[in-house]
């Protein structure tokens, strides 16, 4: 029998492709969500969105931290990030980029 031996085995490109994308439409939601919150001039409503937005970033931050303990445990998907570097690194410029997605405080 002959047995082939790959030097280089790259991990698929769908997940990170999809994760990409996936942060990318919730980010731009979380804007939506900025300027309708800002626009709203409402209190209660922009600590519950500040609170929020908190909770989607500590999310990524989750996901840089522990990475596939963090994925498989509480979002329940089998994908280990840490296999990716770009989404091990994406995921803290995730969380940093979706702060921009806080609303201004007018109060």
């Amino acid at each position: 029998m002959k047995q082939s031996f790959d030097v280089f085995q790259y991990p698929p490109l769908w997940p990170a492709v999809l994760y990409f994308a996936i942060s990318i439409v919730i980010f731009i939601l979380l804007c939506f969500g900025k300027a309708r919150v800002n626009k709203a001039h409402k209190y209660p409503l922009f600590i519950f969105y500040t609170l929020f937005v908190i909770a989607i970033a500590a999310i990524q931050i989750n996901i840089f931290a522990n990475g596939y303990d963090f994925v498989k445990g509480f979002l329940h998907i089998d994908f280990d990030p840490y296999r990716y570097d770009s989404v091990y690194w994406g995921s803290l410029c995730f969380s940093l980029l979706y702060l921009f997605a806080m609303p201004k405080n007018k109060f």
